[in-house]
């Protein structure tokens, strides 16, 4: 779980993220604010997070600012040492209202209902998907590749078919997929879980990347006996094959 943290006493973020990894371990706080102007910014060229905790009055301003200025579908935490402002947290995607002091049972708390509430989601979108005949998803090894992957969109989980997926990447322990039509969305797997429901269709040309066949324009010979892919769809990151795996590439590619 993704979690942006919004507190402009520093003290108290750090206190904050120590509660929250305490409370779920395997939470990563991406990122601490500490204003309303620097919200704002961040959100408008990051991807959003899971959830967010969020402090309410703010050195700049109320943080409920923050979600008039930009078009946020994410779950908030508030926190505040203020209780009239628990309609408009409500009103603001809250799903919780903390007052300072905060202790750990009320992080612990916040977190979990989090948890039942994505839970209720996916399962009701699974449910959906059932009955419509959308195809499972793999889950395990020793399972057959699937012919689709399961991602976060807004506040519910959708389908996306794996032969639609240009390229996998992983950045800083976290899995972004791109489509052949340019749409990116995050992944709560590791590169090497969606590996193996990709089946031979896909290649890891490194640590980073696993690539579609069918997304590949062309490969150019480059320096120092490497190899360049260049992919058909817009703004792809420059991908290098080394001298020691082109043989291999170059038969999965053939295949």
């Amino acid at each position: 779980m993704r979690v942006v943290i919004i507190e402009d006493e520093q003290y108290t973020a750090e206190y904050l993220q120590e509660l929250l990894l305490k409370a779920a371990p395997e939470t990563e706080v991406t990122r601490l604010l500490f204003s309303v102007a620097a919200a704002v910014d961040y959100f408008k060229t990051n991807l959003p997070p899971d959830l967010i905790f969020c402090d309410i009055q703010l050195t700049d301003g109320p943080s409920f600012e923050i979600f008039r200025q930009v078009k946020l579908e994410v779950p908030v935490v508030f926190i505040t040492a203020y209780e009239q402002y628990a309609l408009q947290a409500f009103k603001a995607n809250g799903i919780d209202y903390i007052l300072k002091p905060f202790k750990n049972d009320d992080i612990a708390g916040a977190i979990n209902k989090y948890n039942q509430l994505h839970s209720a989601v996916v399962k009701k979108v699974l449910n959906y998907g059932h009955y419509l005949g959308l195809p499972s998803v793999a889950t395990g090894a020793g399972q057959k590749s699937s012919s689709s992957i399961l991602v976060k969109y807004r506040d519910s989980i959708k389908p996306i078919k794996i032969s639609d997926v240009a390229f996998f990447q992983t950045e800083n322990k976290i899995v972004q997929l791109t489509t052949l039509n340019h749409q990116k969305y995050l992944l709560n797997k590791t590169l090497e879980d969606v590996e193996m429901l990709c089946g031979d269709g896909f290649y890891r040309v490194n640590r980073q990347v696993l690539l579609n066949r069918d997304a590949i324009e062309e490969v150019l010979q480059g320096y120092a006996r490497k190899l360049v892919i260049k992919l058909k769809i817009k703004e792809a990151p420059e991908l290098l094959v080394n001298k020691t795996k082109i043989s291999d590439f170059l038969s999965w590619l053939s295949a």
